[in-house]
């Protein structure tokens, strides 16, 4: 993992911090902007609150006045910390657009790809049995390792009539295609999630694992990859992505790995530097952890 880590890093400082100055300028001038502006709504707030208690200390009582001072008071108080939230957003955006797309070329090479092109590997994954609709936002491909890689943020909606379908699930789907099979199938998923299935639950050695999550195979005698070491590379992947809910189906030859998330794409913080390579770990990793269950698989 370090060996990877620092290419990473490498490719950083040679590649991806000559392009990112200007964000990095943006960056600084949402700063300013935020402290501002936010200063601006709480010294209103404050002068609202100074004013209310001078009311009350003088007694002088007035049934529309007195409301109308505290709503006002309330108003630009929580405008003062919306406004963090509205800022942090841009500033997301403004990443995902201009930032994250640099950090797909190293190692696996991702490019975009098609969207919804995985549908058929999540039926056959049986991880969700009945969905209306996949709407990926984004997709993308790289291969490492001998290994086809999709990585998609997707959505899936439930199967009800209505407009505003509800959402069975959001977040991060990685698929991989393997050089090798083990002619099996086996599921695992968090005991958060909700699942049903048709195959044998089987408990590993690994009480830890067993803690937290659901194992089930099609053949229960072919499950020998599920060791420690596969344990602690899952487990990464469920701390790395702030995972909500994590689902896994290895068939055959084809893994997918589903991670419920909020918003699935999200990374950095706006009070940090975008010139250290360090500042990216949270994102680096993410690549990272799926390389190192490839390269964990691919010899197992």
């Amino acid at each position: 993992m370090n060996n990877k880590k620092e290419l990473y890093y490498k490719y950083f400082e040679e590649k991806i911090l000559p392009k990112i100055r200007d964000v990095e300028i943006f960056r600084k001038k949402l700063i300013k902007q935020l402290i501002f502006s936010s200063l601006f709504f709480f010294l209103i707030a404050g002068f609202f609150a100074y004013l209310f208690i001078f009311v009350m200390l003088n007694g002088k009582f007035n049934p529309i006045l007195f409301p109308m001072i505290l709503f006002l008071m309330y108003v630009f108080f929580i405008k003062s910390i919306i406004n963090f939230i509205l800022v942090g957003k841009k500033y997301q955006e403004r990443l995902i657009d201009d930032v994250f797309p640099l950090f797909l070329r190293p190692v696996a090479n991702f490019k975009p790809w098609p969207k919804n092109s995985n549908t058929e590997a999540i039926l056959d994954s049986q991880l969700f049995y009945n969905f209306d609709t996949q709407e990926d936002e984004a997709s993308f491909f790289g291969f490492y390792n001998k290994t086809n890689i999709i990585l998609s943020n997707t959505k899936l909606t439930m199967p009800v009539k209505g407009a505003n379908k509800p959402n069975l699930f959001k977040g991060t789907i990685i698929q991989l295609e393997l050089e090798k099979s083990i002619n099996n199938h086996v599921i695992l998923f968090s005991k958060n999630e909700h699942k049903c299935n048709y195959f044998q639950q089987v408990n590993p050695h690994i009480s830890e694992l067993n803690q937290y999550l659901y194992t089930f195979a099609k053949e229960p005698q072919k499950i020998s990859f599920i060791n420690k070491e596969f344990w602690e590379i899952i487990k990464r992947f469920g701390e790395i992505y702030t995972a909500k809910g994590f689902e896994l189906s290895f068939n055959n030859n084809t893994v997918l790995i589903a991670i419920r998330q909020k918003r699935p794409l999200q990374f950095g913080c706006l009070f940090r530097s975008l010139l250290k390579a360090k500042n990216y770990d949270d994102l680096i990793d993410r690549f990272i952890v799926i390389y190192d269950l490839i390269d964990f698989l691919n010899n197992h």
